[in-house]
């Protein structure tokens, strides 16, 4: 018995500092994958026919990090996906908005274009809803020949 009180006390101390001593383990930061950057020029057009789209994907850019110059309706409204362009031959600028935007679709379109100041081109199709926009999406649908964004 009186081993006990012996080893008993003994264990328990070090059991304590091997609890008390040991080292504090650096609390990850999740961080984006992406690399937003006010150098990046987006023009970001609505091919969805949902009022707003434009207006609502370009604030999500914007609070991101990305310089968003143009707002626009596409050529038409039947856009079953969404798509990020690039524009000028920078393909890393486009992946960049594609993986904040988690659109998949991604392609690469260079026209000449002197006055062209966009480097990358959303395009928000139907699929608006999977891109990130945190449910702030109004469904009300433009008629096919308004002009609002």
């Amino acid at each position: 018995m009186v081993r006990f009180w012996i080893v008993f006390p003994l264990i328990t101390v070090i059991a304590a500092y091997a609890f008390f001593s040991r080292a504090e383990r650096p609390v990850a930061t999740t961080r984006p994958s992406f690399t937003a950057s006010r150098d990046v020029k987006v023009e970001v057009l609505n091919g969805c026919g949902v009022d707003g789209m434009a207006r609502t994907v370009a604030n999500r850019l914007r609070d991101t990090g990305f310089d968003v110059m143009t707002l626009g309706n596409a050529d038409r409204f039947d856009y079953p996906e969404s798509i990020v362009i690039d524009r000028l031959g920078n393909p890393d600028d486009a992946d960049r908005v594609a993986e904040a935007l988690g659109i998949a679709n991604r392609i690469q379109q260079i026209v000449p274009d002197p006055f062209r100041i966009e480097s990358v081109t959303v395009i928000i199709g139907r699929d608006y809803g999977r891109i990130g926009l945190n449910g702030r999406v109004s469904t009300r649908m433009l008629p096919a020949q308004t002009s609002n964004l």
